[in-house]
């Protein structure tokens, strides 16, 4: 009986040394990739380790798709599970410092400044601030007053020296009348005109008077070049500021006597003018000038009148235009301004 493990080995196509020898010769197939050797010992059965590496692979394996699939599901989810909330904070967004810090600008928060940004005057305020000191003046503009003359440079005047008072008649005192001899008469005084004062007043010294040239000379303070020595009185005010306007008439009649005429035949070909009209004789289209002159007199400030003659069909007429242009473009301007007012007027180049 054959034993098991040869029956098993004997499916595998493998032959057991045992039964290697028992075999017929004619049996034994020679394989030349072999070289006539049994194929059972070149073989290696599979390691044991084997069986590990591919547990670890199936776990392996078994993890990246349920990893996959975690993640497909919340890419799935994202949208409706990720919205952001914002809570609003409590209390203002913005709150200004109590002490900003930095320059303050001066003269802001005046009615004056209302009407240059706004064109208008703001409603009068409930209470009313009277407007900041002027600034001092600064040092140059100090050194072109005439400034006090300092202590120095002014000569002080010395008091003038009281002369000493000497007594008109002197009186003996109570020794020297003691003294007197009592045999020495006095005679008494004739009676006469008491003495005048003049004459005492001769036998004191004479009292001397301070020359006034000897006084020292007061010195000026110098005058600071292109400084004011003396406050100006101003003029008074008129009681209108702004001159009168001049009246239309009196604007046409000094720029109609101020216009003049210039010949056709001194202009050059090409120049550039604006015609108002044709006119059967030259005063009539001077009269027209004139007219229109008084109606657009500012923009005839620089404008020559020209009068040119032309002749059609046997007909002399008279052509009214204006000279002081510069080029085409002016002219337009010119004459746009004029017929926005309802007259006729075409640019025009002289030919």
């Amino acid at each position: 009986m054959v034993p098991r493990r040869e029956i098993q080995a004997n499916r595998a196509g493998y032959h057991t040394p045992d039964t290697l020898g028992q075999q017929d010769m004619a049996e034994v197939d020679y394989d030349p990739h072999t070289h006539g050797y049994d194929p059972v010992y070149g073989a290696a059965p599979a390691p044991h380790s084997r069986k590990w590496v591919n547990v670890a692979g199936a776990l392996v394996s078994v993890a990246m798709l349920l990893g996959a699939g975690v993640w497909g599901y919340r890419i799935a989810v994202r949208d409706v599970m990720g919205i952001p909330v914002i809570k609003a904070m409590e209390g203002p967004m913005r709150v200004a410092p109590e002490n900003p810090g930095g320059t303050v600008t001066a003269h802001q928060g005046l009615s004056v400044n209302d009407v240059a940004a706004v064109g208008v005057a703001t409603p009068l305020p409930e209470e009313i601030v009277l407007a900041p000191r002027p600034l001092d003046l600064s040092d140059e503009d100090v050194a072109g007053l005439a400034p006090e003359p300092p202590p120095e440079l002014v000569a002080p005047v010395a008091p003038a020296a009281q002369p000493p008072v000497q007594p008109l008649l002197a009186t003996p005192s109570a020794e020297d009348a003691g003294q007197m001899d009592p045999l020495t008469s006095v005679a008494p005084l004739a009676e006469a005109d008491p003495p005048a004062e003049g004459e005492a007043l001769v036998l004191a010294e004479p009292v001397t008077v301070p020359d006034a040239a000897a006084a020292p000379e007061f010195t000026p303070p110098p005058v600071v070049p292109g400084g004011v020595g003396a406050s100006l009185r101003p003029m008074p005010r008129p009681a209108t500021i702004a001159p009168p306007a001049p009246s239309p008439d009196a604007i046409a009649t000094a720029i109609a006597a101020a216009t003049k005429e210039i010949d056709a035949s001194t202009l050059p070909s090409g120049t550039r003018l604006v015609q108002f009209g044709a006119y059967d004789s030259a005063d009539q289209a001077r009269t027209e000038w004139d007219k229109i002159v008084g109606r657009y007199g500012e923009l005839f400030a620089d404008k020559g009148r020209v009068i040119q003659s032309a002749e059609s069909g046997g007909r002399t007429f008279y052509r009214l235009r204006a000279q002081g242009f510069s080029d085409e473009a002016d002219a337009r301007r010119f004459c746009a301004a004029i017929t926005a007012e309802g007259a006729e007027c075409i640019p025009v180049t002289l030919r």
